[in-house]
């Protein structure tokens, strides 16, 4: 059996709203059964105004120094328990700063070296898209309308792809996060959805299932049975994230994943892993993958 996720690893020892260590976090993985776990810790934010409300006694400096001790712990632990497990060590993008973010990125995936990325957008221009109810719904405001922030949200996202190439895209429809079980969209951003999802295939890159929301229940996993089975009609493949926060997320919620992944009509779920020293892509039949179905 594969088992394996490559959205969270975050741990409170590099990221403020999560618990634990990272050490902890890849030692709950080992006794989780996981063949294959990926650690992919938030970019760090380049400006103060885009601190998180949490990190207000922090500077971007204090950031920057804390993701270079992230990809050196975890380099060293992907070897110290090469035994037990394949740890990848990626990171999770931002699209920030607003001017230069693509660059940034890019400079970030060499500096770590990193093994893959993991593209996501948490903000719409100014605002935060995924803090909390009530940010949502002024970032809705200071846009005009609900939907001229979700179409803002999806052609950022769209860009971001085509720009970065990432291996893994993040929780696809984060922007309904909030938005509880009848979370949906209208024509309009439908076929802004269709578009992103054609700049996913363009790409080769694989959707990230993801347990965040469903665990916290908030919402169902990312990203909503419609948009999952309109990527298995694209043929774009999909793999786990438990999008941990500590080592109490490790694993949680992927059953649900695993679930949605099969009611959209997919057969295989895709991971990475290391070969002759690459990170390359690989599928396994559903009934191969933890838990069976």
């Amino acid at each position: 059996m594969t088992w394996f996720s490559y959205h969270g690893g975050h741990s409170g020892q590099f990221c403020r709203h999560a618990k634990g260590r990272l050490r902890e976090v890849v030692l709950r993985a080992i006794e989780a059964g996981f063949t294959h776990y990926g650690l992919s810790e938030h970019a760090p934010r380049d400006e103060t105004t885009w601190l998180f409300p949490d990190e207000q006694d922090l500077t971007p400096e204090d950031l920057a120094a804390g993701f270079v001790e992230y990809a050196r712990e975890a380099h060293a632990l992907r070897e110290e328990f090469s035994e037990h497990i394949e740890l990848l060590v990626g990171f999770e993008t931002e699209m920030l700063p607003p001017n230069g973010w693509a660059e940034r990125m890019l400079e970030l995936q060499h500096q770590g070296p990193f093994e893959y990325m993991l593209g996501s957008v948490h903000n719409v221009g100014n605002d935060w898209i995924d803090v909390s109810p009530e940010a949502t719904v002024a970032a809705a405001e200071r846009a005009g309308s609900r939907q001229a922030l979700e179409l803002g949200y999806f052609r950022s996202l769209a860009d971001l792809v085509t720009s970065l190439r990432p291996q893994v895209v993040g929780h696809l429809d984060l922007i309904r996060k909030f938005d509880g079980p009848s979370a949906d969209f209208e024509p309009a951003v439908r076929k802004q959805i269709d578009l992103t999802l054609e700049a996913v295939r363009e790409v080769r890159a694989i959707l990230d299932v993801n347990a965040g929301a469903h665990r916290r229940g908030l919402s169902p996993v990312y990203p909503l049975p419609f948009i999952l089975e309109r990527a298995r009609q694209m043929n774009i493949g999909v793999t786990l994230g438990d999008d941990g926060h500590g080592p109490h997320d490790v694993g949680v919620g992927l059953d649900a994943c695993m679930k949605a992944i099969a009611s959209a009509g997919y057969r295989q779920v895709h991971y990475l892993c290391r070969e002759g020293g690459e990170v390359v892509l690989r599928a396994a039949p559903i009934d191969e993958v933890r838990p069976n179905l």
